[in-house]
């Protein structure tokens, strides 16, 4: 038990290390990150100060006197100060700062002079204060401040992530508010312990601090999971755009903004900023088709038509499965004189849903299913018949044979 609690301190505490020094280059945009992110650091210093291979090395170091369990309850009170400084921030209560920066400062200069009068160590077990009135003062003092601080936390996590309008903050919050919970039943241990010592309240004392860092650690790395998440998705979007983009960008490389380059080495190295990456692919795509629908001749658009009508899709994909074929012809034939059958060219999803980039990119992902098939049906076809937009639209049949009938159909997976 003692062993599992040991490696649950140790791994808890490397958890929230990590947080702190991900977290620490971007908390100087937001306000409430800024508080959240002081208060773990606070919080993991103190906590590390009271590893088990920490104290022992401290106390080899320096010996059993008064530094290192003074400078751990004041990392602990600078914590709890910034719990109230997230507090005020986040509720935007001015009276709530100047409260809390009073506090702080006397609270601190009381535990100091406290542990300068006070000639036995308080170290780092709450029990063996109980023969001393200094020390039970001083575990009070301590013990109350975080208290106080953590019930104001939990009742303004609980409070405003109901109508946050944030999706990161909410989380935040919520996380941040159980992480205050663990940490406050710690500390109501500790006051337990201060005039009833019972071992079952402090072989459970550790599981509940490491459980505060852990949740703690969640409410920060929120904006990091949901970077991470829109990355992940622009990944998906470019991968599976990919063939489409390529091949109407070899027939019209000018609407490129970079070089292209191969698959992977475009996701792992992307050559724009990640919030861009996806939207540029779009932009691209959809500026290569706008070129290549002056290719789109009458034949090779009622050649597309009746393609589309060999396939068993549902009606919403026609207008995706017509471009698709529309475009892989325009990649292989010269621009067409007359621009009247471009404009019949389906280039967006329906009418209701432009102006939607989620859309737009649904329609494209759709074209790129499409563009496979096409590709393929095209490459079995007799060679006197690939003249795209040359010939009548009967010159090709969907099944692959010579007639137009059902026995063709072909079903897009």
């Amino acid at each position: 038990m003692a062993s599992l609690s040991v490696w649950y301190q140790s791994a808890g505490t490397i958890v929230l290390w990590l947080a702190v020094l991900m977290r620490a280059p971007f908390v100087s945009r937001s306000p409430q990150q800024r508080g959240l992110w002081l208060a773990v650091a606070m919080a993991v210093i103190a906590m590390t100060l009271n590893l088990p291979s920490v104290r022992g090395l401290t106390t080899e170091l320096l010996g059993e006197g008064h530094v290192v369990g003074l400078v751990r309850s004041i990392f602990g009170v600078i914590s709890a100060a910034a719990v109230l400084y997230f507090v005020a921030e986040t509720t935007n209560r001015t009276h709530l700062r100047q409260w809390y920066q009073g506090g702080v400062c006397a609270l601190l200069i009381a535990l100091v002079v406290i542990d300068m009068i006070e000639d036995q160590p308080h170290g780092y077990v709450v029990s063996g204060a109980r023969d001393s009135p200094l020390l039970i003062s001083y575990w009070l003092l301590l013990t109350a401040a975080h208290l106080v601080t953590n019930a104001l936390c939990i009742h303004m996590c609980w409070r405003y992530a109901r109508k946050g309008a944030s999706y990161s903050l909410v989380w935040s919050l919520r996380l941040f508010g159980v992480g205050t919970a663990f940490a406050g039943l710690y500390w109501v241990g500790q006051l337990a312990l201060l005039f009833s010592p019972a071992a079952w309240i402090t072989a459970l004392q550790p599981y509940c601090m490491e459980a505060h860092g852990l949740f703690r650690a969640g409410a920060l790395l929120v904006p990091v999971a949901r970077a991470a998440r829109c990355i992940s998705v622009d990944i998906f979007i470019v991968w599976r755009l990919w063939p489409l983009w390529r091949e109407l960008t070899a027939a019209v490389p000018g609407v490129t903004l970079t070089k292209s380059r191969p698959r992977l080495l475009e996701i792992l190295w992307p050559p724009v900023p990640w919030n861009m990456f996806a939207y540029c692919k779009v932009i691209e795509t959809r500026d290569a088709i706008l070129v290549l629908r002056g290719h789109v001749g009458p034949a090779l658009l009622e050649e597309a038509r009746a393609f589309v009508s060999g396939l068993t899709i549902a009606d919403g994909q026609r207008d995706a499965a017509v471009l698709a074929y529309s475009m892989h012809g325009a990649c292989r034939s010269k621009p067409v004189k007359s621009c009247s059958a471009a404009s019949a060219v389906p280039v967006s999803p329906p009418r209701s849903n432009q102006g939607d980039f989620l859309s737009e990119v649904q329609f494209l992902l759709e074209v790129t299913r499409v563009y496979g098939l096409v590709a393929r049906s095209y490459a079995g076809r007799p060679e006197a018949s690939r003249a795209v937009g040359s010939g009548p639209a009967e010159t090709f049949t969907p099944g692959g044979g010579g007639g137009g009938g059902g026995g063709g159909r072909r079903t897009v997976a």
